[in-house]
């Protein structure tokens, strides 16, 4: 009786902790995802060396997850079409970057800004860059507006300061973007109003895109997790995603790997 007394609490504490390791709040964003409980700071720092990235999108309704290369390199370049050329946008991180406008042609060329550009947005009030850097307790973070005219009479104008580095970004509507920024989730409007909407950092895992649904569900890829954020009144549900064939992992030297698979 005593072995099986003693038998029975072991299942009851491996399930408490395996219902700990993995959560089933809700249905996983993409086929072979888990969902997984809020990270450890130990399993936060595993991710942050881990190799694989995953990147969002929407595909109609439903969120694509794909793996792309690990990157956070030198040089990272953006560019969006105008009527007159084009504008380029470079992340090199602490080793600078800038913002320029050129002739369709390539050969005529103007700077327009020394900052960090990460993407940029189409909106009512025509082409914004999001700019930034986060680096050794450093950050700095904001929205330019290029301003239409001749190519070479165009100019990159402050419209909102973010106060943090941007990471990704998803359009709204015409008139606001929402970003993720090193500190959380901020809606940006084309009148140049800040939104803090919720507090939550990725930094460590490099966020690289986010998803926006109609009905306002977020989500966000980063290395080695996704996460989801549902509108929940004034705030949001956070949730925690894992690949299904790696729910454990653990830290080896410079890499997270799982435990007892393929990776």
């Amino acid at each position: 009786m005593k072995r099986a007394a003693l038998l029975i609490l072991l299942l009851i504490c491996y399930s408490r902790i395996d219902a700990q390791i993995i959560s089933t709040k809700s249905d996983p964003p993409a086929p072979g995802w888990l969902a997984y409980k809020n990270p450890t700071a130990d399993e936060l720092r595993c991710a942050n060396y881990s190799k694989r990235e995953w990147k969002v999108a929407l595909k109609g309704e439903q969120v694509d997850v794909t793996l792309i290369p690990h990157s956070r390199g030198k040089g990272v370049v953006h560019e969006i079409r105008v009527n007159d050329g084009w504008l380029t946008g470079e992340d090199a991180g602490e080793f600078g970057g800038g913002l320029w406008w050129s002739s369709a042609d390539r050969r005529r060329k103007k700077k327009l800004s020394d900052e960090n550009v990460i993407g940029f947005v189409n909106s009512s009030k025509g082409v914004l860059a999001l700019a930034g850097l986060s680096h050794m307790g450093f950050e700095s973070g904001m929205i330019l507006r290029v301003t239409d005219g001749p190519g070479l009479k165009r100019r990159a104008v402050q419209l909102a300061d973010l106060g943090w580095a941007p990471e990704a970004f998803a359009i709204e509507s015409p008139d606001s973007v929402i970003v993720l920024t090193t500190d959380g989730i901020t809606r940006v409007k084309t009148s140049g109003t800040v939104e803090p909407l919720y507090r939550t950092r990725y930094h460590l895992l490099y966020p690289n895109s986010m998803t926006l649904s109609p009905s306002g569900v977020i989500h966000v890829g980063m290395r080695h997790f996704i996460t989801r954020l549902t509108p929940n009144g004034n705030t949001y549900n956070e949730e925690w995603f894992v690949p299904a064939e790696c729910p454990h992992f653990r830290q080896a030297d410079i890499d997270c790997v799982c435990i007892n698979t393929r990776y």
